[in-house]
């Protein structure tokens, strides 16, 4: 494949629609940086659309910016190993007709960037020769990219997760005519495009997709490549099927109690290895991991650890039940979206499914999809806000819209399917951002 191919507003003057897809929200965010020296790394889960959001770059420069095409190249490794040097001789011998450091100000976009073997110290030499180059990487497995920014890269870039689309960017990309300002009127459509949010994950490409052809889109574009492609080319490892089975049994049990030892009994291998598999799955965003909440952050980090999967698309493929029901489905949904990294179990087994926390409070929210609530289910976020002091909590129901009172205390309790209500309420008492988390 030519580096032409790669680029074809080098003819055109423009990004083939295909390539630039729908804007995304972040995209202003990411475009806000472009005129900083520092080099942009966007990196996600396979899929989530970061190779578009990269075109949609390229076409704000060509378009708003009116940067001349021959100053833009892009190259995904991805698609083809070629060395860093080959591509920018031929860019420089075919395209720029001079050499980089004559030219003006050039964008090079290198997408997967992780493939590229010793990419950090690779991307230094450039940032640091050429300072009229501005350089945008794309990567999908996370220890890597993490590991090459704090070794070589360190005070020389901004970093942007780029996630699958949220519910709103969903019913955005679906032309959903939605007031989310007066959400019981729309109680029906709100709940009948959350189960279709639910099975596609908010992938852009599978919006139109259904039934057999989702779940093989899944396993075989982006389950598999990742298990069988990515992790082994990260790490070394012997066993990638041990992944799948291990993604096989958190779909089965979310919210799994990482119990390293049992499961490797249960498996017949060293809890080490089980230990550093699930880390891999971690790293490379296909699993997300939750820590038992402490005042003490150095003893949260110590205690036990439970772990959902990424995605709730996941789920359907994974799960050996014919189709998820409804409080593991949003059980996976809140953690990923409320982008929770701790629980709560006391020594009692008092559990509480979510903390959120900010600098100044603390914010418990659990998650029961029943048809009727009883007193019993308010007890242990009750004792988690007596014993932590805390003013507010939410819980997530099936049905129930009330706020439940004690003291100076409050517990608001919301139907799932109000959204922009329960964002709303956390954001009211807890900085709940929407913008990309850190690597």
């Amino acid at each position: 494949m030519k580096i032409s191919e790669f680029n074809p507003w080098w003819k055109s003057s423009k990004v083939p629609e295909e390539l630039a897809g729908q804007p995304r929200k972040i995209l202003p965010h990411v475009r806000s940086f472009m005129d900083y020296r520092q080099i942009i790394l966007l990196f996600g889960i396979r899929r989530a659309g970061k190779t578009t959001l990269v075109h949609q770059l390229i076409d704000h420069l060509l378009r708003d910016q009116q940067v001349d095409p021959f100053r833009i190249v892009y190259f995904s490794f991805d698609l083809q190993e070629l060395g860093l040097d080959v591509i920018l001789e031929s860019y420089e011998l075919e395209i720029l007709k001079q050499g980089i450091r004559d030219a003006e100000k050039i964008y090079l976009f290198l997408d997967e960037i992780q493939k590229l073997k010793d990419w950090s110290n690779k991307v230094k030499i450039l940032y640091d020769q050429y300072p009229n180059l501005k350089i945008i990487l794309s990567g999908s497995a996370a220890l890597p990219l993490q590991k090459g920014i704090k070794e070589s890269l360190a005070g020389r870039f901004f970093e942007f997760r780029v996630d699958p689309l949220s519910f709103s960017e969903f019913l955005e990309f679906r032309g959903a005519a939605i007031d989310s300002t007066r959400e019981q009127i729309y109680e029906r459509e709100i709940k009948l495009f959350l189960s279709d949010y639910l099975i596609t994950g908010g992938f852009a490409e599978t919006i139109s997709f259904s039934g057999i052809a989702l779940k093989k889109y899944f396993r075989e574009s982006l389950l598999e490549r990742v298990v069988f492609r990515d992790i082994p080319e990260s790490f070394e490892i012997n066993r990638p099927a041990l992944l799948m089975v291990l993604l096989e049994i958190i779909a089965d049990t979310p919210g799994l109690y990482l119990e390293y030892k049992n499961l490797g009994n249960d498996l017949k291998i060293d809890q080490r290895t089980v230990a550093n598999y699930i880390s891999y799955l971690s790293h490379s965003l296909l699993v997300s991991k939750l820590y038992n909440y402490s005042s003490n952050r150095l003893a949260s980090e110590k205690k036990l650890k439970r772990v959902y999967l990424s995605n709730t698309c996941f789920l359907s493929v994974l799960t050996s039940e014919k189709e998820p029901d409804l409080g593991i489905l949003f059980g996976t949904f809140f953690a990923n979206w409320l982008n929770a990294r701790f629980f709560f179990r006391s020594s009692q087994k008092d559990e509480v499914d979510f903390i959120l926390y900010d600098r100044k409070n603390v914010l418990p929210v659990e998650v029961k999809i029943r048809e009727r609530l009883s007193k019993r289910d308010l007890r242990p976020i009750k004792k988690f806000m007596s014993r932590f002091n805390c003013l507010r909590a939410i819980l997530i129901a099936k049905n129930d819209d009330r706020i439940e009172r004690e003291d100076k205390r409050e517990i608001l309790i919301l139907p799932y399917w109000k959204y922009w209500t329960i964002k709303g309420a956390i954001s009211e008492f807890i900085d709940l951002q929407d913008a990309p988390r850190s690597l």
